[in-house]
């Protein structure tokens, strides 16, 4: 009695099982198999899978699984990243360009901080680790959000500046005026998510944090010792000519 009360409970979680893989319209077939969720292998498999299932299979058919989700991300993400890149210039472009008046000074300070983005990228390569899709695509937004309002401060110093002094002088006094702010707001970035990426175990959070405090660093050096000296060099677009470019 006991094995026949066993019997029938394997019985229904059965019949219970079938009748979520098995419908009126569509069922579902399992794939097992030993590849990776990512890599060469893994696309290789699902290129043949694809093949097989168009030859085989009478009705149309649909992938779902963690392998296929990684190769349709991969099919997209150059497309996507694009969108997210130009919508985040495009905002950020029109809001500084109604701040200054202008419009090389958001094309400036945008190269300038999408560089630190770029740093970002090849510094995690270099040291042979990998950058999830939905960490980069954070990371970028996040740190042209951020990092931007250092650079519109210290352009804004020099600017300023620019209506009575040269451009040395100019630059002197910009670095007076927001090396402070830069630096104290710009390690707070830095060091909370480098910290955070230490302690946190999940691989997905220490990443996309990891990633904001390397970019940060760079974005913040970059804005230091390379946006005066575009500044500078591009001094004549820079500076509108009531605010003394003859100096």
């Amino acid at each position: 009695d006991s094995l026949k009360g066993e019997l029938g409970n394997v019985q229904r979680m059965m019949d219970e099982g079938l009748g979520q893989i098995r419908g009126k319209s569509r069922s579902i077939a399992a794939i097992v198999t030993s590849y990776p969720d990512e890599g060469a292998e893994a696309q290789q498999f699902l290129k043949h899978l694809k093949k097989e299932c168009a030859s085989t299979l009478e009705e149309d058919y649909n992938l779902i699984g963690e392998m296929v989700m990684f190769e349709e991300m991969r099919e997209g993400f150059g497309r996507e990243l694009l969108v997210v890149t130009l919508l985040t210039i495009a905002a950020i472009c029109l809001i500084v360009a109604i701040t200054f008046h202008s419009i090389i000074i958001p094309l400036i300070l945008i190269l300038i901080v999408l560089s630190g983005v770029y740093i970002n990228v090849f510094v995690s390569g270099l040291n042979g680790g990998t950058l999830l899709y939905l960490a980069y695509l954070i990371v970028q937004s996040i740190l042209m959000g951020a990092t931007i309002d250092y650079a519109i401060l210290f352009s804004n110093y020099y600017r300023e500046h620019r209506r009575t002094k040269d451009i040395a002088a100019s630059l002197k006094e910009a670095y007076r005026g927001s090396i402070h702010t830069i630096t104290t707001s710009g390690l707070i970035i830095v060091c909370a998510p480098g910290v955070m990426s230490l302690l946190v175990e999940d691989r997905t959070i220490s990443m996309i944090v990891s990633c904001l405090a390397v970019g940060g660093a760079a974005a913040i050096l970059l804005i230091l010792f390379v946006l005066p000296g575009v500044l500078a060099a591009l001094d004549k677009y820079v500076v509108r000519k009531s605010q003394g470019r003859d100096l």
